[in-house]
Order: structure tokens, then C-alpha cells, then sequence
């Protein structure tokens, strides 16, 4: 038991008369790896997803999901993260890991929470592993194509 975090990366795309080309070639890729879904000739559309990042207990990180891309809703369910909300955690976790040894000046942008099973709640080498692992995380999820969404999701 304990919080488990989820960054997932997905690619919609549509095989109709309207989608880009771009759309069009992901769609024919996809269509070699599996044809036989495609034998009906019903299937337009295409959503691929991998995980992308996991986390497990960094309650810092999470909360930080929650209040900007949940509505401080800590209900489990996925929600989507903007490229430019990837950008900002990265900076955040950045600014945070600048101030390890003098926390009195850190902005406060992610701070460890409380909650069931989540974790110590302390700026600890466990906190910094998470802020160090998440600029990982995400540097590698900028680095996909602009047709990739996000999604992140929690179970505790």
C-alpha cells in the first residue's frame, strides 16, 4: 500500500479524409504492427500510451500534480499535463534542488504532504532522490514529439 504515480505519454491520431498527413503515416505505422485489428475496417481512430515516469511515495511531486493539474483534486483520476506544466515542475524541482543546503530560501514551490501511506513527510535524501528522478522524467518527455500528450495519475 502507498501512493503510486503515474506519468503516461499518449498519441491520438485519426485515419479520416480531414487528418494530417503526419496522422495519416503514424496511423499506417501502427496499422503494420497489428493489421489484424484493422481487417473490419471500422477502426479510425488510434491512441498509443507508455509510462512514462513512475514514482512511488514522492507525496512532494504529487501534490504538486494536484494543485496545478488536478484543481487540487486528489481523486485518482488522470488528468492531462501540458508540455508547459512539464516545463514548470522541471524548473521547480530545479530550484528546489538549489537550495538543499540552505532550505530557508527555497520558494516553497514543492513541499512535502501528508496522506495516507504517502511517505515521510521530511526535505529528506528521499525528497531530493524524487526531485532529482522527476527533472529526469521529464527532461526525456520533452524530448518527444509535440504530438504527444500527458497524463498523470495516482492510486494510494
Amino acid at each position: 500500500m502507498g501512493l503510486d504515480m503515474y506519468l503516461t505519454a499518449k498519441l491520438h491520431t485519426v485515419d479520416r479524409d480531414w487528418a494530417s498527413e503526419k496522422e495519416r503515416k503514424i496511423n499506417k505505422e501502427v496499422r503494420k504492427l497489428i493489421p489484424e485489428m484493422f481487417d473490419s475496417g471500422n477502426l479510425n481512430t488510434i491512441e498509443v500510451g507508455f509510462e512514462v515516469g513512475y514514482w512511488r511515495k514522492a507525496n512532494a511531486i504529487h501534490q504538486w500534480f494536484v494543485d496545478k493539474c488536478q484543481d487540487g483534486n486528489d481523486d485518482c483520476r488522470s488528468s492531462f499535463v501540458s508540455r508547459t506544466d512539464l516545463q514548470d515542475l522541471k524548473t521547480a524541482c530545479e530550484n528546489e534542488l538549489k537550495t538543499k543546503d540552505n532550505p530557508e530560501e527555497s520558494d516553497e514551490q514543492i513541499e512535502p504532504s501528508a496522506g495516507f501511506f504517502f511517505g515521510t513527510y521530511e526535505k529528506d535524501e528521499w525528497y531530493y532522490g524524487a526531485l532529482e528522478e522527476t527533472i529526469k522524467i521529464v527532461t526525456k518527455c520533452l524530448e518527444l514529439p509535440e504530438e504527444w500528450d500527458f497524463y498523470y495519475q495516482s492510486s494510494w
